[in-house]
């Protein structure tokens, strides 16, 4: 933690990225997503993403990773490319969840891709074990 006169500084999340090539482009979005809202279906980004969540809290999953949830105050990383962003939803029937997303754009890449079911299925045994959909 960093503190200068009243300003203070909390790290909330230290990540190595991919490289990140010539040209690319970083956006900001907040995403809401409603009570109990499923969210996005499987997909890939073009590059890293950085986010914090600001209000309630989101189920998230990465491709390998074990499925969690990350509540407001947390702070979470992807590193995009072939990785897949299997889940990132509102698990609460009652409020709102809302994070902020920095991404990281490559060029000539949209920024977001997402998954047809055969991919899906393709890859499922990368899926954390306790994620895995299907036997095999």
């Amino acid at each position: 933690m960093l503190a200068k006169g009243n300003v203070k500084v909390t790290d909330l999340l230290h990540a190595t990225p991919p490289a990140i090539p010539e040209g690319s482009h970083a956006m900001t979005q907040l995403v809401e997503l409603p009570p109990a809202d499923p969210g996005l279906a499987p997909h890939r980004h073009s590059g890293p993403v950085f986010g914090y969540v600001t209000e309630g809290k989101i189920f998230f999953e990465l491709e390998g990773e074990e499925p969690r949830e990350i509540v407001a105050g947390e702070a979470f990383w992807e590193p995009g490319g072939d990785v897949v962003h299997y889940q990132v939803s509102n698990p609460d029937p009652g409020s709102w969840a809302r994070f902020v997303a920095v991404c990281i754009c490559a060029p000539g890449v949209e920024m977001i891709t997402m998954l047809e079911p055969e991919e899906i299925l393709a890859r499922d045994h990368l899926r954390h074990p306790s994620a895995r959909q299907h036997q095999g």
